[in-house]
């Protein structure tokens, strides 16, 4: 019986349709859910900033750093380019995740899920995963490929990958 789903969320597409399919699922067997996001210290700025331009949050999340401060179209580069040891830029991270997991809360909200939990974690991805499934205890746990392609993923690892091949519970890749 699946009584507890962990959702590993990112902001990609495939999360997107991650999430729909875990309130499906939560809400067809009343099952509980705990939202993750990993959180991505250490990562190039490029790919933060394109991330967050492709799920519009830069202009939110820069409500919540820089309150009464214009948002500029263009000025996310700066925004987010930081340096990693520079408390502004962990700061406009963890919003980032927060927005994430808040937005997936929604997401789930609308589908008929209510009882969700949410949790953002700093380190390594499928690590961070894996552990919070093992802490809430879950039967199973969804999550989004990022669609890589082979080479990527074979040169790179995936952290969907890691997951399943790791998780001592069923494992939803979705595409």
């Amino acid at each position: 019986m699946i009584d507890k789903i962990l959702l590993a969320v990112d902001g990609s597409q495939n999360a997107q349709r991650a999430v729909d399919l875990a309130a499906e699922l939560a809400g067809k067997l009343n099952a509980n859910m705990f939202i993750v996001h990993v959180t991505m210290r250490g990562r190039p700025a490029e790919e933060l900033v394109h991330m967050a331009e492709v799920e519009h949050l830069v202009k939110e999340v820069q409500t919540v750093i820089s309150p009464g401060i214009a948002y500029v179209t263009g000025s996310h580069p700066e925004f987010l380019g930081g340096s990693r040891t520079d408390p502004r830029t962990e700061n406009i991270i963890s919003v980032l995740g927060e927005q994430i997991v808040a937005r997936a809360k929604k997401r789930c909200a609308e589908r008929g899920v209510n009882n969700a939990k949410t949790s953002v974690r700093a380190g390594d991805y499928a690590e961070e995963i894996l552990g919070a499934a093992n802490e809430f205890n879950v039967d199973m746990i969804v999550i989004g490929s990022r669609g890589l392609g082979v080479l990527k993923s074979t040169v790179l690892g995936s952290v969907s990958q890691k997951v399943l091949h790791n998780a001592d519970c069923s494992v939803l890749t979705v595409r």
